[in-house]
């Protein structure tokens, strides 16, 4: 057997009882798996199981007062033995890792292009000139072409989508070995999310690519992986080919996760919830609202000196409604939150929330900023990391009309948190102790605590693992019949939209292409671009949910 065919035979990556402990507190136990070049292991598990952390401490990349038991090896190195120099040459050109909160894994100081070419350079060896040529090259494959997002661009002026398509970049960019991907399609639209999988099955069969996958999404997972290991409470409680694993899972906790993801797709059928009456008076009512950013001159390719995001679009939200609105990522849909909130200036047109005319140009009064709240995209980027949980969950009860009492304001937060699936306990953390989707949920119990009229939720369970995001929408759901609240959920997620949602908007390039009521139009489409996303939402693969009960 020669070198080669020895390297195919041998796994390039092996856990051997992986234990992790950080400050003496253990957090994962036993892990032990193997991934083969040219393979895909998918892992799976609810927020806070130990995906991220398994993944980290392949990399080595773990927080102080951690303790690394058992064996990783990877490609002839023991990974757990290496010194920080030995790490940083095998981090980046052997190993790329794609982080899942794209905001936190990229400079801010920095250009999108300042940010790909310096790990190109660093481990190629290539000259800026070169590296520029590959960066182009790889920024244009991840679908960030340099007519469009030049490489002068920084983080902030891209979307949550395409910052996730830079980390992509930086991650592949050297070719390496193994790539790490830690939730790599949470913030993209399924066109995107069906391009940038494409992306990673190609460089997979190209280079001999080596995919760990870690997810909350069965069906990205089914589609994608060879193998797979289900993770709970640290330790690993399953694991085998896809097919055995998704067709016939052994545990109860695997056969829990399928069930809410099945719950999570289901739709209802025509007739089975009644759309909310529609008054005559919407509670949010939106005008020909036009929203436009400058454009600097070096980026010019016309004489054009603003690029419109928002284009003439016009809706209304009425009391108890949940309307959806989908589109790819830049269409133009966190411009219009921002909007919505105050918080970007109007070209044109109007907004009015309950009589009160809102936009950036003038005060907006407390109570209109208590009637609309909203869960962000990004929950690290919406938190002060300075502050515990009780203060940022409690921040929005100053726009109450009384002021409430220590007590009263402790028991508002312990509710907020135990309605998202959290603890009374959690309210003396700090946000970095918690895992990505954890951080949803505080922001979701945030968003909850002062009772608004209307929630916009953008991409709000989108970093939500399958069973939380169940109970989270359906709390959404009893919140909307006991309270008449309402939402605008902005989703990539087309299961999620249609089980949520009463209407739903379709948008692009700033304007809405296609509206109406959510099981006509996901069931019906009538716009081009509405099939081209529907045809793009990938499928979960197995075989029956009878046979999981």
């Amino acid at each position: 057997m020669n070198d080669k065919e020895q390297s195919l035979t041998q796994p390039l990556l092996t856990l051997s009882s992986v234990g992790l402990s950080i400050h003496g507190s253990p957090i994962l136990h036993n892990i032990s798996f193997e991934l083969h070049a040219g393979k895909t292991l998918g892992i799976i598990g609810e927020s806070g199981s130990g995906k991220s952390m398994t993944a980290l401490s392949i990399m080595q990349l773990l927080p102080r007062g951690s303790t690394v038991h058992g064996d990783i090896h990877f490609d002839g190195h023991k990974l757990n033995s290496l010194d920080e120099v030995s790490l940083c040459q095998l981090r980046g050109s052997d190993i790329g890792m794609i982080f899942q909160e794209p905001m936190t894994a990229l400079n801010p100081v920095k250009t999108i292009g300042e940010q790909v070419s310096e790990s190109v350079r660093l481990h190629r060896r290539l000259s800026r000139v070169e590296a520029d040529l590959v960066t182009l090259k790889t920024l244009a494959r991840v679908g960030l072409p340099n007519a469009e997002f030049p490489l002068s661009r920084y983080p902030h002026e891209l979307s949550g989508g395409q910052r996730q398509r830079v980390v992509i970049a930086i991650a592949v960019a050297c070719q390496p070995k193994l790539l790490i991907a830690d939730e790599p399609t949470t913030a993209l639209d399924v066109t995107t999310q069906a391009a940038i999988l494409t992306l990673l099955d190609e460089l997979k069969k190209e280079h001999g690519l080596a995919l760990l996958l870690i997810s909350h999404d069965l069906a990205v997972v089914s589609n994608m992986a060879d193998d797979i290991v289900v993770m709970n409470n640290g330790k690993l409680v399953e694991s085998g080919t896809i097919e055995s694993v998704f067709n016939h899972p052994r545990e109860p906790y695997t056969r829990m996760l399928f069930e809410a993801s099945a719950l999570n797709r289901v739709q209802q059928p025509a007739g089975a919830e009644p759309i909310p009456p529609i008054n005559s008076h919407p509670l949010l009512s939106v005008s020909d609202l036009v929203c436009e950013y400058p454009v600097p001159r070096e980026t010019l390719f016309s004489k054009a000196r603003s690029f419109r995001a928002v284009d003439r679009v016009s809706f209304d939200i009425h009391k108890g409604e949940s309307m959806g609105l989908v589109g790819e990522s830049g269409c133009g849909k966190s411009t219009l939150t921002r909007a919505l909130l105050g918080l970007m200036p109007l070209h044109s047109g109007s907004i009015v929330l309950a009589g009160e005319s809102v936009s950036a140009q003038q005060a907006v009064s407390r109570a209109a900023r208590r009637r609309m709240q909203v869960v962000f995209q990004d929950p690290y980027g919406s938190f002060n990391p300075r502050h515990k949980v009780v203060k940022l969950v409690s921040e929005p009860l100053h726009l109450l009309d009384s002021k409430l009492s220590e007590r009263e304001r402790i028991v508002r937060v312990d509710e907020a948190l135990i309605r998202v699936g959290l603890s009374s306990l959690d309210k003396g953390k700090y946000i970095h102790e918690f895992s990505g989707g954890q951080r949803q949920r505080i922001a979701i119990a945030r968003s909850l605590i002062v009772m608004p009229d209307i929630i916009i939720l953008d991409e709000a369970v989108s970093a939500l693992d399958v069973s939380i995001r169940a109970s989270v929408l359906e709390l959404l759901t009893q919140l909307a019949k006991q309270h008449g609240l309402a939402y605008l959920f902005i989703s990539h997620d087309l299961d999620v939209v249609r089980r949520v949602t009463d209407r739903v908007l379709v948008m692009r390039h700033g304007q809405f292409v296609e509206c109406g009521q959510t099981r006509d139009v996901l069931t019906n489409p009538q716009h081009a671009y509405t099939k081209e996303l529907i045809a793009a939402t990938p499928k979960l693969n197995y075989f029956s949910t009878n046979d999981l009960r």
